[in-house]
């Protein structure tokens, strides 16, 4: 049976060495584009989270779901890559069971 946790609160935006903390969603560029100043940030930006193992339910396999990611979006856990997605916010899954360790590291 699956369970759903929301890990929405508690990530970090980090754009240019500038971190904040950020709840998801979230959107780093929502102005600029419709501003008619030709500035649309296009610059690769991150979100990253620190969760530990303890805080998910027992699983023979878990899952992180993102909803709104746009254009492209890479997802690393303690520096191992394990997906990459193209297509503008669409639904897409990445199967974080092999890499998850007792703190783990979600960019």
């Amino acid at each position: 049976m699956s369970k759903t946790i929301l890990l929405n609160q508690n990530w970090i935006f980090s754009k240019e060495g500038h971190d904040e903390p950020v709840t998801l969603p979230h959107t780093w560029n929502g102005e600029d584009g419709q501003d008619g100043g030709n500035d649309y940030d296009r610059r690769t930006c991150y979100y990253w989270k620190t969760l530990d193992l303890k805080d998910l339910p027992e699983s023979d396999e878990v899952y992180l779901e993102l909803e709104g990611v746009n254009s492209t979006g890479d997802v690393y856990v303690n520096g191992q890559h394990l997906a990459h997605h193209d297509g503008g916010y669409s639904t897409w899954r990445v199967n974080l069971t092999g890499a998850l360790q007792e703190h783990n590291d979600i960019v």
